[in-house]
């Protein structure tokens, strides 16, 4: 046994809970129970994987105490009813058959920050905006609700302890119901449960109590909630330290400390964007502040986590999508294989984007996420010859899998290095992330045994493919340029990430405001570069999901990146752009200018090599230019179903 991570896999106690590592995993729904809110048995088994991982403590996604708030959650017919702790229990002894200890989140809604998946009037803590809906007003809490609410989360803790979970945890983050009546933005009552902080705070204060009163004075209870809500009129820090005292005094044991809230989103699933271990200053502010057991989740690497709880910042570092996309992070880091630790890319892409379209999430580098019991990797006892044609990402999946069962793999690309765009993609200083899941794939795939083969292009006559069994094309996509006048003068994208030294002076002019193009202009700024980004579409990165599209703007803001949008580039110099825009025609001077107009797919062969080896498969951006999801899934799904 190796470790190197001595305060990770330190002991901890909450109250007198006592846990193996101070690794936890945070709550994140999965939105894969049932229709009636019973587990499913791909959540359940998706548990087990992260308990059997080695974390100490799992947090489950929160569950609501009652179906009686937000309208889309009323699908949740077993809520407050003990077939509810029944599901829990199945759950529960799930992670503990595994060493690992179970803590329960218990909430009550999204309130006004509701998904918007039904028509019906939202509820809040007072009569304010629906977040999705701004122009609708949200209907406030009756006096009879609020006090049902509250003997729901008694109930609620009564089952859990039931249900044998060794903690409960009170979900009051984000913006959500709770966070709504502690917070004046949003609590605008002239009864008892608003306007002063003791009657903005009595609804949590009675939940506690409640919940107190069912388990008794020495089971483990947390809080969830913010620092800071990072916007105008949000809670500020000050504000959240009076709060945590307020309920230290109250006899909460732990506080599970995060930021932010919907309002200028970008802390909720915090992105790529943020840096490592984004959170822990603040948590670090708040048990400094108020003397209490500290938990704080937001992109920890095992490097940034450790040195967190180094420096006293917490005392429980939290992990979500890491173990999404490695459950077996913790044993891996404890037996000294740091380097076969899936690393999370922090996109968002699937286990946050599918929340959206009201689907159970995966993850967009781990296939198995949320579907463990579907798609068990076994060697094959017929095994074929395989070829991949690219090494980028879906390529490099492709492969991995397809050696894992058993076959035969060669992997060949035209280039000299392997990972396709991903390289490029990685080079600003705050996407390193791609760059190491790129190293995590070649590593994997030469410990399964494929074989690579450099610097071949494969056409439909290479005698590569004559004696091979099975061929899956994964070619990705090349920049795309399209016909501007003068166009020989800008320098594309791709080529500026390979080649730093051309980029030229001091003024630049970043053509196209997609991802792409919005990452280069965020790397030039962060180097002291002055950055103007000229987009066609009224926005910058229009279809970027808005977890990841607002802490981008906020970085590019921050680093005084100017833009122009709904403007069309004429002509590129080399001393500048001619823009029109609404039929005016400006000049825009640069000492350099960056093409970053997006890619298309590298399709040449496709059709001639599927039309001769007919049972060959095709994945990722050179099907449909996509992102990392679509290439690495698609690599998985067409190595899988290789029998």
């Amino acid at each position: 046994m190796a470790n190197n991570y001595e305060k990770l896999f330190e002991r901890g106690k909450i109250k007198n809970l006592s846990l193996k590592n101070r690794i936890v995993m945070a709550p994140m729904g999965t939105f894969s129970e049932n229709h009636d809110g019973f587990p499913s048995s791909a959540q359940i088994e998706y548990y087990r994987a992260r308990a059997r991982g080695g974390i100490g403590m799992l947090i489950i996604e929160a569950q609501y105490c009652t179906n009686k708030t937000d309208p889309w959650i009323d699908y949740i017919t077993t809520a407050d009813t003990d077939q509810q702790m029944k599901g829990w229990s199945y759950i529960i002894e799930a992670i503990h058959s595994e060493g690992c200890a179970a803590c329960l989140q218990i909430g009550c809604g999204l309130g006004r920050n509701a998904f918007p998946f039904s028509d019906d009037q939202m509820v809040s803590a007072s009569e304010v905006p629906s977040f999705y809906f701004p122009d609708k007003l949200c209907r406030a809490f009756t006096i009879d609700e609020i006090h049902e609410l509250v003997g729901a989360f008694g109930r609620a803790a009564a089952r859990a302890v039931m249900a044998e979970a060794d903690a409960i945890e009170i979900h009051a983050h984000s913006g959500y119901i709770l966070d709504q009546f502690m917070t004046p933005a949003w609590n605008k009552r002239t009864d008892e449960y608003g306007g002063s902080f003791e009657n903005r705070m009595r609804i949590v204060k009675e939940i506690y109590e409640a919940m107190r009163a069912a388990v008794g004075p020495d089971y483990p209870i947390l809080m969830r909630m913010a620092a800071d809500h990072d916007f105008d009129g949000g809670r500020t820090l000050e504000e959240s330290i009076q709060i945590v005292n307020y309920m230290k005094d109250l006899g909460v044991d732990a506080f599970d400390i995060d930021m932010g809230c919907y309002e200028d989103k970008q802390w909720i699933v915090p992105s790529i964007y943020q840096g490592d271990s984004c959170m822990v200053d603040y948590a670090a502010k708040i048990k400094a502040a108020c003397d209490v057991t500290v938990l704080c989740a937001g992109t920890h690497t095992p490097e940034s986590a450790e040195k967190a709880l180094e420096d006293g910042k917490c005392d429980f570092v939290m992990m979500g999508r890491p173990l999404i996309a490695d459950p077996d992070l913790p044993n891996k880091l404890l037996e000294g294989h740091r380097e076969d630790i899936r690393p999370c890319l922090a996109c968002n892409q699937i286990c946050v984007g599918r929340l959206y379209q009201n689907r159970k999430i995966g993850c967009a580098i781990n296939v198995m996420a949320v579907s463990e019991g579907e798609y068990e990797l076994k060697v094959t006892n017929n095994p074929k010859k395989v070829a991949i044609v690219g090494g980028g990402p879906g390529g490099l999946e492709a492969a991995r899998v397809a050696a894992l069962q058993g076959h035969e793999v060669t992997l060949y690309d035209k280039a000299d290095v392997l990972g396709g765009q991903f390289l490029v993609a990685s080079a600003p200083s705050f996407k390193k992330r791609l760059k190491a899941f790129i190293d995590w794939e070649v590593l994997q795939c030469q410990k399964a045994g494929v074989v690579f083969k450099m610097n071949t292009e494969i056409t439909p006559d290479s005698v590569e493919l004559e004696d091979k069994d099975r061929i899956i094309l994964a070619t990705g996509a090349s920049p795309m340029l399209p016909p501007i006048k003068g166009i020989e003068n800008a320098v594309e994208v791709c080529a500026s990430h390979k080649d730093p030294s051309l980029i030229k002076g001091q003024k630049i002019v970043v053509a196209g405001g997609g991802m792409s193009g919005c990452d280069a202009a965020l790397d030039l700024a962060m180097e002291g570069k002055d950055v103007t980004i000229i987009e066609m579409q009224d926005m910058l990165c229009p279809t970027g999901l808005l977890d990841n599209r607002n802490p981008l703007m906020f970085r590019l803001r921050d680093n005084n990146v100017k833009s122009m949008v709904s403007a069309k580039i004429v002509e590129i110099t080399d001393k500048g752009v001619k823009v029109s825009t609404n039929g005016e025609e400006s000049f825009v001077e640069a000492d350099c200018v960056i093409a970053a107009f997006g890619t298309k797919s590298n399709n040449e062969y496709i059709d001639a090599i599927c039309e001769k080896y007919p049972t060959t498969q095709v994945v990722g951006d050179c099907v449909k230019v996509g992102q990392v999801a679509e290439a690495v899934r698609g690599g998985f799904f067409a190595a899988y179903s290789i029998h």
